[in-house]
């Protein structure tokens, strides 16, 4: 039994020589791809919340934010180093000065065609996240 156990492995091994072994597929990459792809387009908050502009580029834009109708534009990017994923949004610029240069780490707690939500960082526990509904060319 063992004889013939060493044999069927070794003609595995004969048989496989010479193969190309293709590289596995990152399918993890793929579908975190296609997620931010989602992301892409201008979504519609409510007061005070703005309206958030979210290119393929990396740019970003918020507009009519917090309660001065503020404007902010920078970059976006998504971590995936943990669950659920964080949108990261740098300002570079602001008409308000303390908005400049800020960084905002929020958690995506809804991403689909029509809707964007995100739980802020200083949320209380249990607190409502804010709601984006996307704006229909």
């Amino acid at each position: 039994m063992v004889r013939a156990m060493a044999l069927m492995v070794t003609a595995l091994v004969l048989a496989s020589a010479g193969r190309a072994v293709e590289p596995a597929k990152e399918p993890k990459k793929d579908k975190a791809a296609a997620l931010e792809k989602l992301l892409h387009g201008v979504w519609q908050g409510g007061d005070c919340v703005g309206t958030l502009t979210i290119a393929a580029d990396g740019t970003v834009k918020r507009e009519h934010y917090t309660p001065g109708n503020n404007t902010a534009t920078g970059t976006w990017e998504v971590r995936w180093d943990a669950l659920p994923p964080t949108l990261v949004i740098v300002a570079k610029t602001s008409d308000d000065p303390d908005l400049a240069g800020k960084t905002w780490e929020f958690k995506l707690v809804q991403l689909d065609d029509d809707a964007l939500a995100y739980q802020h960082p200083d949320a209380r526990p249990g607190s409502e996240p804010v709601h984006f509904n996307r704006v229909k060319k």
